[in-house]
């Protein structure tokens, strides 16, 4: 491509920081345009990125200064359904806001627990973006989408006749596979949306956005390059492994990258301590301090596990108790963070009792507390089945917070346990009980080499996870597609 000319993008996801965020898709989509925007202005190439959301809340409106852009209406079969376009430049990037004006969908949530809502939304978000570029006559040279709630966006591009000769180009990431965007079908029949034909769905699968998307996407890209692979098993992929496997030449996996401003143990505001690499005796105030606030009594040797995660089985929680439970007799001490799954939430609280000197628990959703423990932890437990990136890993690591974990896909990809003398952090598998109790055994062990142990908190703290990295791999996707 010429270097002068300028690379029209526009990136569409359901959440994106800093107006909404759920999880790590509101990260990834708050950090990646702008890092993309770094990175092409870095290299003296033009990129026009814009970013799409759906309006979840109208206070969003006034809270962020939106200005109303156009109004739109999109006809069902049964309703015709208003939609009204917002916008704002937030960090020189455009942004634009759909907000569905229709009193079944309103809704201050961003996930509504109501099935059919919450699938009605984001179709009907999917063929807004695409009316509003028509409408604007701005036409992007790629579309960049997330997960099924925009995959949806992928289908209705490739659907369509070609202008000029040309058409957007469209990358679908995918975050989350098992969510596909059930309870699709009676939304699209309401909009005279047709099934994907792809033979090597199940037919269960043809109606279904995430599904759809991935059959006209011009570049799939999973959140890790283990977690690409992963996709063409059964296992990974649920049902849509035999695609993924005949269409290996447009599969990929790209890792997700942190904010190095907003995760700086050196910087933190939260933190009682200030620390860096080369002055890890700093962070063992962070330590003191924690177990002063909780009432631990704690040697200097012991070490302090932490767990930070949703308390769902997709997270492993089953092998971190059964962990505990077995390894009690051994020194260490451990602070967990989190909720979900009432069934867990009971078993760490009844753990809590029968071991009130080894063990504290946290139930809630609580980001102040996650970064006192990420500088305070000596070990991060992350025994997750299936881990298609991961933050809290790499977030660890830059704080001095050494991972166990299960070796599958950005775990695998973030984790460095060979040679020794590089070791970030310890990997097993595969995610049975024994084979992780064994892990932490020996991180126990290596724990009390001071020397090796400050080794491998150096190694992790400086590794580098910016985002920079992974914008200069989708950057190189994104040239090549429109090339």
């Amino acid at each position: 491509m010429k270097s002068d000319q300028t690379i029209k993008i526009l990136f569409a996801a359901s959440e994106a920081e800093p107006f909404y965020k759920v999880g790590g898709l509101g990260d990834y989509a708050g950090s990646l345009p702008l890092a993309l925007k770094s990175h092409f202005t870095h290299n003296g190439e033009q990129l026009d990125m814009r970013v799409v959301l759906p309006l979840h809340d109208p206070h969003t409106i006034s809270k962020f200064q939106l200005h109303k852009l156009l109004d739109l209406t999109i006809p069902g079969k049964k309703t015709e359904n208003l939609c009204r376009i917002y916008f704002r430049k937030y960090e020189n990037i455009p942004h634009y806001f759909i907000h569905q004006l229709i009193p079944k969908l309103e809704s201050h949530a961003v996930y509504a627990p109501d099935q059919y809502q919450t699938a009605y939304k984001f179709a009907l978000f999917s063929i807004t973006v695409v009316q509003m570029l028509e409408a604007m006559g701005w036409r992007p040279d790629l579309i960049h989408t997330n997960d099924w709630h925009t995959a949806l966006i992928n289908y209705l591009v490739g659907k369509q006749k070609p202008i000029n000769n040309k058409k957007p180009k469209t990358i679908l990431t995918i975050h989350n596979m098992p969510f596909m965007g059930y309870g699709s079908e009676p939304v699209y029949d309401e909009f005279g949306i047709q099934p994907v034909s792809e033979q090597a769905f199940p037919s269960w699968a043809k109606y279904l956005p995430l599904p759809m998307g991935i059959a006209e996407a011009d570049q799939i890209v999973a959140v890790s390059p283990s977690y690409a692979k992963e996709l063409t098993t059964q296992n990974f992929a649920y049902g849509i492994e035999k695609y993924f496997l005949a269409h290996t030449e447009k599969l990929c996996g790209i890792i997700n990258g942190i904010d190095y401003e907003k995760w700086d143990p050196a910087q933190d505001p939260i933190i009682s301590s200030n620390y860096s690499s080369g002055n890890l005796a700093s962070r063992m105030k962070n330590k003191s301090k924690l177990f002063a606030e909780i009432g631990f009594k704690i040697p200097e040797k012991e070490p302090l596990l932490v767990v930070i995660s949703r308390l769902e089985s997709q997270k492993g929680i089953d092998l971190i108790l059964d962990a505990m439970s077995e390894t009690a007799g051994r020194k260490w001490k451990a602070v967990i963070l989190g909720s979900g799954h009432h069934g867990y939430e009971y078993a760490f609280r009844a753990l809590e009792r029968v071991f009130p000197d080894k063990i504290h628990t946290v139930i809630e959703y609580n980001p102040q507390l996650a970064r006192k423990l990420y500088a305070a932890g000596d070990m991060i437990l992350m025994p997750s089945l299936y881990e298609p990136c991961g933050l809290s890993q790499m977030i660890a690591m830059r704080y001095g917070c050494i991972p166990i974990a299960h070796a599958v896909g950005g775990l695998k990809d973030s984790i460095i346990t060979k040679p020794k003398t590089k070791r970030t952090g310890y990997l097993f598998k595969p995610a049975t009980k024994s084979a992780f109790i064994t892990c932490l055994k020996k991180a126990l062990r290596d724990y009390s080499d001071t020397a090796a142990w400050k080794k491998i908190q150096s190694n992790a703290m400086r590794f580098d996870f910016s985002w920079f990295r992974s914008a200069a791999n989708y950057a190189d996707i994104y040239k090549q597609l429109i090339k």
